[in-house]
This record gives structure tokens, sequence and C-alpha cells, in this order.
């Protein structure tokens, strides 16, 4: 027993993940979440899309290089420029001539299986 769902009703663009979440395809990757950061609802596995040519703004995740490593941190404007530990937002980091800002996180997929955020 089902419901019936008049889909012929309905004319329905085809849906293009690549349209949706990669509008800029030379300046766009996708990494992949090694830990999971619950005050940003990322998993672990995660996949990030990430825009290297977006322009970050007050609260953006973004990718940086820091001491040789890409780590994902909180940019922050105000009052002073600097970087927010995405775990721990009271640990900031101020930006300094070699902080690189490569990239901003523009999409956040989860695997919706682990139900990891189900409480």
């Amino acid at each position: 027993m089902g419901f019936h769902i008049p889909v012929s009703d309905y004319a329905v663009e085809r849906l293009s993940l690549d349209s949706k979440l990669i509008p800029r395809p030379t300046s766009t990757y996708i990494m992949q979440s090694v830990e999971t950061i619950r005050r940003a609802g990322i998993m672990k596995d995660a996949m990030l899309v990430v825009d290297s040519a977006a322009t970050p703004v007050n609260g953006s995740i973004v990718v940086c290089q820091l001491n040789d490593e890409l780590r994902l941190k909180r940019l922050r404007l105000s009052p002073v420029r600097c970087l927010e530990d995405l775990n721990y937002p009271d640990r900031n980091q101020v930006m300094s001539p070699e902080s690189e800002i490569l990239g901003v996180v523009t999409y956040i997929i989860n695997d919706a299986r682990k139900g990891e955020f189900d409480d």
C-alpha cells in the first residue's frame, strides 16, 4: 500500500549537483574532513566543498595553511582579524602575514546514514 504521487503534475527541472554546489569549477575543490567538528556541523569524513575564489566574510569557515598544515578555522574580522578554532571558539589566532587563506568552505556534505547528529 502506498501513496499516489502525481509526478506528471509537476514540471521538475533536472537537478545537477555541479551547478548547485560548484558555480566556479576552476576554483573549486573538495576536501574530506578527518574529524567531527560538531559546532560547525561537520562529521568525520564529510565532504567539504571549497571555493578558492570566494571572498571570505566574518564567520566564514576557511581552509588555511598554518605551520605547513591545512586547517579549518572560522574567520573573524572584528574587533581584530583572527582565525577562530572551530572546536574552541575562545581560542583565537591573530592573523599574521604567514597566515594564508586558501579557500572558503561553501558546502558541507555529511553522510546522513550515520545519524551522528541525532539526539
